[in-house]
């Protein structure tokens, strides 16, 4: 009977493991990107006012749903903080050409959020980075500039400050500049002071991690294979 038993356990045990490899190797459906967001738009948001110590906050985001979700969320985690008038805005761009007008409303903030992701495509991304950040050089914005992991991570910033001079010299006088990635092998969100020296970007130290759990990390993992 004892040895029965114990082959039930272990096989259930071999399923379980099966099945669980099987999971980690599934694409995330679409409400599972919404889950993973919120626990990413969560710690951005909790990062922009405890750590940055920022009162007022703006984020710039794409038109996208995934996209729309995270802001969702570090908005909320934002207000959870400071509900004050005036202390939370969100700018949604869909052209680069709206950037200025959309940056506009945003300039009056301690830091803004460059959020863009999601579904959109990637060059169309980096147009909406590239538009943002010309928009706030022109406009001389003084304050935090926040990159998501999708922004820092594939270089949109670099490539904006690249192509525009203007959008490189700005940068390259700005200290308050902050992006995140995510060191998956330790399951750590990493949140980076950055810089920009003749056009390339940089970490400059860490400052601030955060411990993801284990459905986050997962979550994570997923995000990165290749949606069907």
């Amino acid at each position: 009977m004892f040895s029965r038993t114990l082959l039930a356990a272990t096989l259930a045990a071999s399923s379980l493991s099966a099945f669980a490899g099987d999971v980690m190797q599934t694409p995330l459906t679409l409400g599972e990107h919404y889950t993973l967001r919120s626990y990413t738009g969560q710690a951005i948001g909790l990062t922009l006012t405890n750590v940055l110590k920022a009162k007022t906050v703006g984020y710039m985001v794409n038109d996208s749903s995934i996209c729309a979700s995270l802001t969702g969320a570090a908005a909320g985690e934002a207000v959870a903080h400071n509900n004050q008038d005036g202390a939370l805005l969100v700018g949604a761009l869909a052209a680069p050409g709206d950037a200025g007008q959309v940056v506009g409303t945003l300039t009056g903030k301690d830091v803004i959020g460059l959020m863009f992701g999601g579904q959109t495509p990637p060059q169309e991304n980096a147009a909406l980075v590239q538009a943002t950040l010309a928009a706030l050089a022109k406009a001389d914005y003084q304050g935090a500039i926040f990159f998501h992991l999708a922004v820092w991570a594939s270089g949109m910033a670099e490539k904006a400050s690249q192509a525009d001079p203007a959008i490189a010299r700005y940068l390259a006088g700005k200290q308050n500049l902050y992006a995140l990635t995510v060191g998956k092998d330790k399951g750590l969100g990493l949140v980076h002071q950055v810089r920009f020296v003749d056009g390339k970007q940089a970490s400059v130290k860490i400052a601030h991690e955060v411990k993801m759990n284990d459905a986050w990390l997962n979550l994570f993992k997923r995000s990165l294979l290749r949606r069907g």
